[in-house]
Formats: C-alpha cells, sequence, structure tokens
C-alpha cells in the first residue's frame, strides 16, 4: 500500500510522465581506461530511468568519476508551471515544527521552487544564496549586502537531497550572517545527507522518499521489477 499523500502521488505521476528537454550527463571510458564525462540534452522526464550505457553521470562523478553510476536521475529543471505549483503543494502539507519568517532556495534549480512555494504557504521568499565558480569549483554564498538579526528563522528550500554537500554550504553560509536554518528538500534519496546536514544542528524535513516513490510506482506498474531493483 502507497506511503505517499494523494498529493504526492499526482506529484509522483507527474515527474514520470512529464517530458522535458533536458541536460543528462554520460560517463564515458577512453582507451587507457580512464574516465570522462559527456554533457547532452534529450528528451527525459523529471524521474527517468538510465536508456543507454553510461547514464547518468552525478555530481560525484566529477571528482570520483569511477563510483557505481545511478539508475535513475531526478531532475527538477526547467520544469512546467503545473508541475512547479504541484511541487509547492506537496512542500507546503509537510508539517514544520516552528513558524519560520523566511524561505529561500539553493541556487540554482531549487530558486524557482522556493519562489512557487512561497505562494502556497505564504512564508515569505528571500533571495539569499549565489553560485559561484564552475565545475568542481562550484561553491554556495551568501548574496552581497543580505544579512539577518541574529535568529531570523530561515527555511533553506531544495529539491534533492543525496549526500548533502551543497546544503551544507548554504547553511554554514546563512549561520555566518545571523540566520536560523530549517531545511525543506521535495525528494530523499537516502544516501546519508539528512543525517549529515543534521549533525550541524539542522533541522531537515524531506517531503518524500526515493523508496517510496519507486513502491507508488511498482505498485501501480508505472516501472518494472528489474528497474526497480536496480
Amino acid at each position: 500500500m502507497s506511503k505517499l499523500t494523494a498529493l504526492q502521488e499526482e506529484l509522483a505521476d507527474l515527474l514520470l510522465n512529464t517530458k522535458i528537454e533536458a541536460k543528462v550527463i554520460k560517463r564515458l571510458q577512453r582507451l587507457d581506461g580512464t574516465y570522462y564525462l559527456q554533457e547532452s540534452k534529450r528528451s527525459t522526464s523529471p524521474i527517468d530511468f538510465a536508456k543507454e550505457e553510461g547514464e547518468f553521470a552525478l555530481k560525484v562523478h566529477e571528482v570520483k568519476p569511477e563510483a557505481p553510476l545511478s539508475p535513475l536521475y531526478v531532475n527538477l529543471r526547467s520544469l512546467p508551471s503545473e508541475v512547479l505549483e504541484k511541487i509547492a503543494q506537496v512542500l507546503a502539507e509537510v508539517k514544520l515544527e516552528t513558524p519560520q519568517q523566511y524561505c529561500t532556495g539553493v541556487p540554482r534549480a531549487a530558486v524557482v521552487i522556493a519562489k512557487e512555494f512561497s505562494k502556497a504557504s505564504a512564508i515569505p521568499f528571500l533571495d539569499v544564496f549565489e553560485k559561484i565558480g564552475e565545475n568542481t569549483d562550484r561553491k554556495i554564498v551568501i548574496l552581497k549586502g543580505v544579512s539577518a538579526k541574529p535568529d531570523t528563522k530561515l527555511l533553506v528550500i531544495d529539491d534533492v537531497v543525496a549526500h548533502g554537500k551543497s546544503k551544507l554550504e548554504a547553511l554554514e553560509a546563512a549561520k555566518k550572517v545571523g540566520f536560523y536554518v530549517n531545511m525543506l528538500v521535495l525528494i530523499d534519496r537516502e544516501e546519508g545527507g539528512i543525517g549529515q546536514i543534521e549533525k550541524e544542528g539542522c533541522r531537515v524535513y524531506a517531503a518524500m522518499k526515493l523508496t517510496d516513490i519507486l513502491d507508488y510506482y511498482l505498485e501501480k506498474g508505472m516501472i518494472t521489477k528489474k528497474q526497480f531493483d536496480e
């Protein structure tokens, strides 16, 4: 029996069935056995399964190219408005333990999600972060001129949590200028990221777990048992 709420089931359907033109990163191998990453665009879904050998390389493969590839990818960029609205509704039904004064998004994908969430939750949006650098030198920092009174409550929104690196950067930067941070993510990939963030004293709320989404897809016959097992 599905562990998802009715709204979450509606969103899960959209994430598997909506088609977008999106970036896909493949891992390819040179003749000497070393790996390199190749970026391309194809028609895909926000939650999609690998179609060709070498898909999907993730951020971790930029520094550890030999790491196992992911059999599925969660890509919540360039979404149509009806999917963004449903994401915001799902995030807004999460019960927060304390009232929040502002919300913001981890750049760049989650900023548009946070703005939509602000409409659904009535928590004002505040632009806080920017991303600087490229590839493995990327870093999240505070926008110039942003500051806060001590312990101003800021809810940081992100799309997916895996290992938690970008969220820890956002947490550290926000705390330095006075924010008291809680985080809200749409999907927990269950790779240990939430535990890493909460060790730093930040409460993390996850609307959905990846395993619950996959259980729902299997139950409804939307994916095969082979895809589920992989």
